[in-house]
């Protein structure tokens, strides 16, 4: 099976090799990282325990950042190394833990996933929700490596793909010691694809256990001033928008705007790269729009009237702290998926969001059901609510102080899961 999986790989490979060499030379997330995607990873020392936390992307890079403090107060002698996919997960790892080793993720070939293994030699290896690659799952259990899956979700067509895996190849679970889940219906959804029962636990999400990003007032004033929000104006923040919701907003701001002269829009792109693209959408709703860079480095100012595209990385919390009512993105187009809804709710605000939000159903349906976050489907949509939100900004108070409750009374999560993370480092779970 796992020269099946190499021949896989290779065949989709060679099928994409056009797009890489095309991009390779033009976009530099593509070229980060190519000699360690290869296996080149750091070489470590072989003598030292070590607890590998894979985190795919920016959006997974804060879930564990409280089971980490957890992990080297009980544990100090350990070092905790870092894996991801992509440039911004890389940056901002970094930013979360200084001077910790952070690398990119090996190719699931079995060749690259050998070296990697060679050079990091890991004790413990944790995977962030699902980033469950077979070659090197099945690698670690050769060298009796446990594998750990935390604040694990899973999403319908992952589970049917891989009850469908595991009827072709009964060991693929095999290096799985243990799945820390993030509510019920992903515990199921675990065990329906496969992994035994008794290494499935139901231990709640983490983030509800990340301490509130809230930035430091001086901060918020900066971008107040950098941003012209005048005092006391509505701000509607945009959050991890993808390819086509910038139109969408950018036609319900213009609608709301004709009402609310002082509303000023924030859009911060799931992708960074993507900001010049969001900029011509707005422009295409007939809308002046600017990104954070080129006021930052004085190539244009705001004069109060433009939408502004966050083009730098970790500030969307920030946004977050500004706004009067929140949109999280992923959610308006299918496929969609959603993005991470608890980061604007710990923080007080309303939530507005999509109806494509399979990855983040489980915290959706939490908020959903505390009466803190609503669905909309169309740009009409967001404009009816909003303006109800703008129209009685007590009510609206209200909505984001539930919201922050409901986080608050969820939490207990990382102690729940470093429990079972602890019996791996100790022995306690093996393969």
């Amino acid at each position: 099976m796992i020269w099946l999986m190499d021949c896989v790989y290779l065949a989709v490979g060679a099928f994409l090799l056009p797009f890489w060499l095309l991009k390779i030379p033009t976009a530099p997330r593509y070229r980060a990282g190519i000699l360690q995607r290869l296996g080149l990873s750091p070489r470590l020392d072989p003598g030292r325990r070590r607890l590998w936390i894979h985190c795919a992307s920016v959006g997974e890079a804060a879930i564990p950042t409280m089971l980490v403090a957890d992990f080297r107060r009980r544990f100090p002698d350990w070092q905790i190394v870092f894996s991801t996919n992509t440039d911004t997960g890389a940056a901002r790892l970094r930013e979360l833990h200084p001077g910790a080793t952070v690398f990119y993720l090996p190719l699931d070939l079995s060749p690259c996933v050998a070296l990697a293994l060679r050079r990091i030699a890991p004790t413990v290896l944790l995977l962030v929700e699902l980033e469950f690659w077979p070659n090197l799952t099945g690698a670690c259990a050769e060298r009796g490596v446990p594998i750990g899956i935390i604040n694990g979700r899973i999403t319908g067509g992952s589970q049917r793909m891989l009850k469908a895996m595991s009827r072709l190849w009964p060991r693929l679970w095999r290096g799985v010691s243990v799945c820390c889940a993030r509510g019920p219906d992903d515990a199921e959804g675990f065990i329906r694809a496969g992994l035994a029962r008794e290494r499935v636990f139901d231990c709640g999400m983490l983030k509800c256990d990340q301490p509130p990003a809230e930035p430091l007032p001086e901060e918020l004033a900066r971008l107040q001033s950098m941003f012209q929000i005048a005092a006391g104006a509505p701000v509607l923040v945009a959050g991890s928008t993808r390819v086509g919701e910038e139109s969408i907003l950018a036609a319900a701001y213009r609608d709301l705007i004709s009402k609310y002269r002082r509303l000023r829009m924030i859009v911060v792109p799931r992708h960074v790269e993507r900001a010049r693209e969001a900029v011509a959408a707005v422009r295409g709703r007939g809308l002046p729009a600017v990104t954070k860079t080129d006021l930052d480095l004085g190539r244009a100012t705001a004069d109060g009237t433009e939408v502004i595209v966050v083009d730098t990385i970790g500030e969307l919390s920030a946004c977050y702290a500004l706004a009067t009512v929140t949109f999280v993105g992923g959610s308006l187009l299918p496929p969609g998926g959603g993005q991470n809804v608890m980061e604007a709710a710990a923080l007080g605000k309303p939530v507005l969001t999509g109806p494509y939000t399979t990855n983040f159903r489980t915290e959706v349906e939490l908020l959903r059901a505390a009466g803190t976050a609503v669905l909309v489907r169309t740009a009409a949509d967001l404009v009816d609510e909003v303006d109800r939100l703008l129209l009685d900004p007590v009510r609206a108070r209200g909505i984001g102080a539930a919201g922050r409750r409901t986080v608050e009374r969820n939490r207990g999560a990382s102690e729940r899961t470093f429990r079972h993370v602890e019996k791996l480092a100790t022995g306690g779970l093996t393969t």
